[in-house]
């Protein structure tokens, strides 16, 4: 009964998929937009764009991190006065 549900589901996938790949076609787009634009850049230019590219990268996710360390804080602020509060009542 499990592999029967399971073939469904694989096939459900399969399907969806294929159905995605010829109604999308991402990589032969986003092959197609390189070759357009980025290939036919000189290399100084590709190197800037590279480090430029991981700059952002590298800033963002710092920048992330620090607003889920200080999101974390202040859950775990409010988790300890609810705690504090309930043991109180008791």
């Amino acid at each position: 009964m499990l592999e029967t549900i399971k073939g469904f589901f694989e096939s459900l996938y399969g399907r969806f998929n294929g159905y995605l790949q010829d109604l999308l076609d991402i990589d032969n787009r986003l092959i197609g937009l390189y070759n357009e634009f980025v290939a036919p850049l000189p290399e100084l230019i590709k190197l800037v764009g590279i480090v430029f590219v991981g700059f952002i990268l590298v800033f963002g996710t710092i920048g992330f991190v620090k607003k889920m360390l200080k999101l974390f804080i202040v859950l775990a602020v409010i988790l300890a006065i609810v705690f504090f509060i309930t043991r109180l009542n008791n």
